[in-house]
């Protein structure tokens, strides 16, 4: 998944440390931070001998840094991504949306009711606020989509990682926490048919033309094409003569 990389302009920002307690110093620099908006939810962090050269320390003090921010839910290390700003706890209402749709009874049907409900306002959101960088993070994705077509278990992970930057490129903490969390569940409409060529190809052409409105900072059209797309997504996979459908 590619998100944004701040590490660039931390440099600037974050100090050597020189103290005993050189862990504890790192951990109160990036809650410093996440506190002035400088760090947000779904920012990665740069890699760890980078923070280890920043701050001028040992990358025993960075790791030591980044369990206590783990264990504080603060920072989530993803194996084989990196290290990313998760905020877990500022939005509780996200936790319980999660935990409800969680324990219910999920027929695909449901779960792309529910998709239909969110991921349009999300579109459209991206299209009013998505930066240069979410832009290419996205135009990215889609080119890779492209060459991974013949790759079932690639498309469908760079299917997820789009409607998942898409939700970054909102600016909404909370839409990209809701995105995330319920990403399991919304895994299940991705993956009945994620074998079949014509889905992979379905999903590039909806996503190209929803780029193209994001791009164009065309709210509407991004909405709808949105819908149109989940909808064609939907047909395919729950056919209109599909029990579970009716």
């Amino acid at each position: 998944m590619m998100l944004k990389k701040p590490g660039k302009n931390l440099a600037n920002t974050l100090k050597a440390v020189t103290k005993t307690k050189l862990h504890e110093q790192i951990v109160i620099q990036i809650q410093a931070l996440i506190d002035k908006g400088r760090l947000k939810h779904g920012d990665q962090l740069p890699p760890e001998r980078e923070l280890a050269t920043i701050f001028k320390v040992s990358r025993h003090s960075v790791r030591e840094a980044i369990r206590i921010l783990e264990q504080k839910r603060i920072l989530k290390s993803r194996p084989g991504s990196g290290t990313y700003i998760i905020l877990e706890n500022e939005s509780s209402v996200v936790q319980f949306l999660a935990s409800a749709i969680t324990h219910e009874k999920h027929t695909l049907s449901e779960i792309f009711q529910f998709r239909e409900l969110l991921e349009p306002q999300i579109a459209g959101l991206a299209a009013q606020n998505a930066t240069k960088e979410d832009l290419s993070i996205l135009q990215d994705i889609l080119h890779r989509q492209q060459q991974e077509l013949d790759n079932n278990a690639a498309s469908k992970d760079l299917d997820q990682d789009f409607h998942r930057a898409l939700a970054k490129a909102t600016g909404n903490a909370v839409l990209l926490q809701v995105v995330e969390l319920l990403d399991h569940i919304f895994l299940k409409s991705r993956h009945v048919y994620s074998q079949r060529p014509q889905r992979n190809r379905l999903s590039l052409n909806g996503h190209q033309e929803i780029l193209k409105a994001v791009k164009n900072k065309d709210s509407s059209t991004a909405r709808e094409l949105m819908t149109d797309h989940l909808n064609a997504i939907r047909e395919l996979v729950i056919p209109s003569n599909n029990p579970e459908n009716s």
